[in-house]
């Protein structure tokens, strides 16, 4: 599968350039060793979808490195713009990355005395489609809390990658990936919910990412009038679950069809039908939206 790059524009370090062209130092630190942290961002119709909680969130991973922002979130949303309007791209799926820069061999932090900013928007339809998903349960353990808090959305990925090449080896769309106690953290790159009767089910963020999108379907149940529950979710839940569904920036709000080859009683639950169009009307609605193309 090839990655079109043409006509878009990315964002190093102060200037812009055609994305094919965009390049960091072999020696910055994010390219090394994976020391830097980044968020995965919407904008849909030209509007950016909850920009002020992805830039709190990853103010908080780079605090938890002890990584300096190099500008403001503001500042860094006014470069995504800048970005996607070069880009000629209303629809897109946005990486804003900071590392720990240039600073030569060694894993030392203070051999990178500048970070680095890099930004970039490219077309990106959900990677898990629109249809009910399969899903099996990896071995793979999420190394939060005993590592890393699951809350700094680091570029270290490994455990996710080989979770994810273990579904493909298997013909299934993604793995359930477990926590150190053996309760389901989260998918390889989305969060998870089950429902249990009338009842919306997710695991806690003790391993896994404080999704924006899972904040949203919270947010969605609290307003409708939906029970919903966070809580330590155990691997033979989901085959006794009515429903499920996985969500994220990159994925939407896609339902599950099946766990570990045993199909969910419900795939196409109604109470997934209701985030589902919730979701959309919510990526629509201007309190959560900033316009990134000025009003005709």
């Amino acid at each position: 599968m090839s990655f079109d790059t043409t006509g878009l524009v990315a964002y190093v370090n102060g200037e812009y350039k055609p994305l094919s062209e965009a390049s960091v130092s072999i020696f910055d630190h994010g390219f090394l060793y994976g020391d830097g942290v980044f968020e995965g961002m919407r904008v849909f119709d030209g509007g950016l979808f909850r920009a002020e909680l992805h830039m709190a969130r990853i103010a908080r991973s780079a605090r938890s490195l002890g990584l300096a922002m190099p500008v403001d979130g503001d500042e860094i949303v006014s470069i995504i713009g800048e970005v996607v309007r070069r880009s000629d791209l209303r629809d897109a799926h946005v990486r804003p990355i900071i590392t720990r820069g240039f600073g030569g061999p060694g894993i030392d932090p203070r051999l990178c005395p500048v970070p680095s900013l890099i930004v970039s928007a490219y077309p990106f339809p959900p990677f898990l489609g629109a249809d009910p998903i399969k899903l099996f349960t990896s071995a793979i353990v999420r190394k939060a809390p005993r590592s890393l808090g699951a809350h700094v959305k680091s570029l270290n990925y490994l455990d996710a990658i080989v979770a994810k090449q273990q579904a493909g080896e298997l013909g299934v769309h993604d793995a359930v990936m477990l926590d150190s106690l053996g309760a389901v953290a989260e998918c390889t790159g989305a969060n998870l919910f089950i429902v249990v009767g009338d009842t919306l089910v997710t695991p806690t963020t003790r391993a896994a990412l404080p999704g924006i999108t899972r904040r949203t379907v919270l947010e969605i149940a609290a307003e409708q009038g939906i029970d919903a529950e966070e809580r330590d979710v155990w691997p033979m839940e989901l085959h006794a679950a009515d429903g499920a569904f996985v969500c994220g920036s990159g994925a939407g709000v896609v339902p599950i069809g099946s766990f570990d080859g045993r199909p969910v009683t419900y795939p196409h639950h109604p109470l997934i039908e209701r985030i589902q169009e919730a979701y959309r009307e919510k990526t629509r609605d201007a309190a959560y939206r900033t316009e990134l193309y000025a009003a005709a």
